[in-house]
């Protein structure tokens, strides 16, 4: 399989920390990886770890490294809960603490961040209104259960432009197909399931100035059981772009594309 990311995109640690804006490893939020291990990280300030929240009396939903310079997620990591049925009638959100840390540690509408520096660390939605693509979901809402842990997926630190008919054609089938599967060979004989969606990022020219477009969208999961041990694992991959396609492959050689392991070789 052709290397298609720079080996050198993911090589260490070390992100500027603010409100839950978290150094590394994901200190608040680390169960949300396999055996409490992010992937290995890309190295500078503008590289944002987050331990996502929405509730304050709730805990944390998911974890996401985000890129404040090109104002896209790197990949959200997350608990796979069982696929989903509620409706997704909720308001898309900021991470308002990303432009003011001043702010609170949750996530809420874009109006919290009432003036300059609004937008200088993230997308918003005006950047997305027009664009001709979606605000592309890492940690999708088929793939939550209730509808608070769907209310949290709607923040766009958790999105990433992406071609429209990709996002609700293959990319979307594809997402379903991994939530049938590890509901009925994970969750059903009482394992778990991690999974890491992600992006890389584009070349072309960003949406309004702004915004990185994603050259690929891409997914992983693992699942294990009570003692860590995998037992089912798969991933995929595709262009974001008219072309509608995902390829299915191994961990192995998604870690082989990306140049990383995905889940630090435990899986």
């Amino acid at each position: 399989m052709k290397l298609l990311v720079p080996a050198f995109l993911f090589l260490a640690l070390g992100y500027l920390a603010t409100a839950e804006v978290l150094p590394p490893p994901f200190q608040k939020c680390s169960n949300f990886f396999l055996k409490n291990q992010p992937p290995t990280g890309p190295l500078g300030n503008q590289y944002m770890e987050i331990c996502q929240k929405r509730d304050p009396a709730a805990g944390y939903e998911f974890a996401t490294l985000y890129d404040t310079n090109l104002r896209i997620p790197i990949y959200s990591a997350y608990e796979f809960q069982s696929k989903g049925s509620c409706s997704r009638n909720t308001p898309w959100y900021i991470e308002p603490q990303l432009d003011d840390p001043t702010k609170g540690p949750e996530m809420n509408t874009q109006g919290t961040v009432t003036k300059p520096p609004r937008g200088d660390n993230q997308a918003l939605n005006d950047d997305y209104d027009g664009s001709g693509y979606h605000r592309g979901h890492l940690v999708p809402v088929y793939h939550r259960n209730a509808k608070q842990c769907i209310d949290a997926t709607f923040t766009l630190t958790n999105a990433a432009p992406q071609y429209p008919k990709f996002n609700s054609g293959a990319w979307r089938v594809a997402e379903a197909t991994v939530a049938k599967k590890l509901d009925t060979d994970c969750l059903n004989r009482g394992f778990k399931a991690y999974i890491i969606t992600g992006v890389v990022p584009g070349n072309n020219p960003p949406i309004k100035g702004r915004v990185n477009i994603p050259d690929y969208f891409w997914s992983t999961y693992c699942c294990v059981d009570n003692n860590n041990v995998p037992k089912l694992s798969g991933a995929f991959y595709g262009k974001n772009d008219i072309t509608n396609k995902v390829t299915t492959t191994t961990v192995a050689n998604l870690n082989a594309w990306l140049g990383f392991s995905v889940f630090g070789n435990n899986c």
